[in-house]
């Protein structure tokens, strides 16, 4: 089986998921992991999908560019990256809330590439009148670092961006 990654981004409407899939499914495609998400009118997502040996990145590209025409979304398709190595410090969850401005999402993030943190998973929007921002970043701790001690190390970040700041382990995901 060959791997490959889409993503697409573009106005959102009903049907977008349903006729991006259905050209996957007409070369044999399997959705192995997929994101999605309505950011404001815009509606993205990314996919990584399996398709038989016999198919190649044109063939895959093929059969989405013209439901990513017809649809009005920009369309990436691509070698999907091979899995990364499980954490072995551990997976948690920061979240950040406080009034809105620029940098917040640019601080948090760079203390934590600082750390060795990696993120696996990251929401943030701003809600209600003022804006207040709100940021849950899920990351895999690297060997030594704790919740606590990553909690110590993100406080000045927040306390220089006038944000609250909470750390916890993540529980095991359950479906």
């Amino acid at each position: 089986m060959n791997e490959y990654a889409v993503t697409a981004v573009g106005a959102d409407r009903p049907g977008i998921v349903a006729a991006l899939t259905e050209a996957l499914l007409g070369i044999g495609g399997n959705i192995e992991d997929c994101r999605a998400a309505l950011l404001r009118g815009s509606f993205a997502i990314a996919l990584l999908v399996t398709v038989p040996d016999d198919v190649g990145p044109e063939r895959v590209a093929g059969a989405l560019v013209p439901v990513a025409d017809r649809l009005g979304l920009g369309l990436w398709t691509g070698p999907a990256a091979p899995p990364h190595d499980e954490a072995t410090g551990g997976r948690c969850v920061v979240s950040v809330y406080g009034i809105d401005h620029p940098g917040i999402v640019h601080a948090v993030t760079t203390a934590l590439a600082a750390e060795g943190a990696n993120i696996v998973d990251l929401s943030a929007r701003a809600v209600g009148r003022p804006p207040i921002y709100t940021l849950a970043v899920e990351v895999d701790l690297p060997a030594g670092l704790e919740a606590d001690r990553l909690a110590a190390r993100l406080r000045p970040v927040a306390d220089a961006n006038r944000v609250e700041l909470a750390v916890t382990p993540a529980d095991d995901e359950v479906l």
